[in-house]
């Protein structure tokens, strides 16, 4: 992704509560205390990282979900929890494995 891409502009959240509005009226009754925004962070090959550190034992990688993090993370935990309880997964994690950035292509 290009430098820069990531910007949260908090000038446009009535924007988009007028857009949901539309969808959802009764949004226009709910009252605004405050507010978050966060950035997503996305890797080269758009795949998760998950699964033991190349470098550092006892160091284990879950994260660059992409924008997924909330529909993968209770299978993510999961099988995060049993390679680390355990050692092993009988999920394939290898595909996954954060040494694939420096293996050759």
């Amino acid at each position: 992704l290009e430098p820069g891409h990531a910007r949260a502009d908090p000038m446009r959240l009535p924007l988009q509560l007028r857009a949901v509005a539309r969808l959802l009226p009764a949004i226009a009754k709910v009252a605004v205390i405050r507010t978050w925004s966060g950035c997503e962070g996305y890797v080269r090959d758009m795949l998760p990282v998950m699964g033991c550190s190349a470098t550092t034992p006892g160091l284990f990688h879950a994260f660059g979900f992409c924008g997924h993090g909330f529909q993968l993370g209770p299978g993510v935990g999961d099988a995060m929890a049993e390679l680390i309880t355990t050692g092993r997964c009988e999920t394939p994690l290898n595909d996954f494995r954060i040494d694939r950035f420096s293996r050759a292509a």
